[in-house]
């Protein structure tokens, strides 16, 4: 008997430990609530350093752009399980290094993919071959990412302004930089794109105005120059980033984005960042 009333103790020792610490270290999901009919959701996940964007639209469709590390798919998922979701009708690789098209695989494996948007490019690891495999193998219909290569049309517009180009010179620019529109608002997501593709934006004056700003390549100081962020003149600014050994975010990002006033989002400091808007009011959450 004093075995048994030990182990019953333990149990009950354990349990309470495992609450405590979902209590205090909200580990319970991302803090996402719940939307009403006309809400869009852009959530910002936080994968470190690197890029996982998930977009719910009000009509259930969903959007992923770009899908991490490797071991960013866990991420992901509860991002995606938070909206009931096992089917993604638009999957974007902005470009093919292994900080965004990291966990595409296990992606594929696990979810309904209706159509994916990647641009042709030299890059080449093992992530890019198996998604490749993957999306032949299921018969996933692939587009490549051009400028103008509109994603849908509608309520809700996604619309590719870069690559515009063959070759890049930075594999960097080969992302596809997707202009998305709902309603009166507006979301910039300028992949890993260098001042070289803002400043081909620039000169062919197609630089749109963004309420939000995902600031291009972690904020590295090869992105985001003075005129280009003039031109897009964004509301607020995400920056998806973590420990990393390239100083990204760089001061002379994060400091222009201060002198300019531009509230800025770090996934490093806020953790998952969700954007909610019915097309008029914005709404900005953050998990920490």
């Amino acid at each position: 008997m004093k075995g048994k009333k030990g182990s019953a103790l333990w149990v009950v020792f354990v349990l309470i430990i495992s609450f405590l610490i979902t209590k205090f270290t909200g580990d319970d999901g991302p803090k996402i609530p719940e939307l009403v009919d006309d809400e869009m959701a852009v959530v910002y996940v936080d994968t470190g350093n690197s890029d996982s964007i998930v977009i719910h639209f009000p009509d259930g469709r969903t959007m992923l752009i770009d899908a991490g590390k490797p071991d960013d798919f866990q991420a992901i998922s509860d991002v995606l399980g938070s909206f009931n979701e096992d089917t993604i009708d638009y999957a974007v690789i902005t470009h093919q290094h292994d900080d965004h098209i990291g966990s595409f695989p296990d992606i594929l494996e696990n979810y309904t993919v209706k159509t994916v948007y990647m641009p042709e490019s030299p890059i080449s690891n093992p992530q890019t071959e198996e998604s490749m495999d993957l999306i032949e193998w299921l018969d996933i219909p692939l587009i490549e990412i051009k400028q103008g290569v509109t994603v849908c049309d509608g309520e809700i517009r996604a619309e590719f302004l870069s690559p515009m180009y063959e070759t890049y010179g930075d594999k960097n620019d080969y992302s596809g930089v997707l202009y998305l529109t709902y309603g009166d608002r507006s979301f910039l997501f300028m992949g890993d794109a260098t001042t070289d593709v803002e400043n081909d934006l620039l000169s062919k004056g197609i630089v749109p105005h963004a309420d939000v700003l995902k600031i291009g390549h972690h904020g590295s100081k090869g992105s985001t120059s003075k005129n280009f962020l003039n031109a897009v003149n964004p509301d607020y600014a995400v920056i998806t980033t973590g420990n990393n050994d390239y100083g990204h975010p760089h001061k002379r990002v994060t400091d222009l984005l201060n002198a300019k006033g531009i509230p800025t989002y770090r996934s490093d400091n806020h953790g998952d960042v969700t954007v909610i808007t019915d097309g008029d009011s914005l709404n900005i959450i953050t998990e920490r």
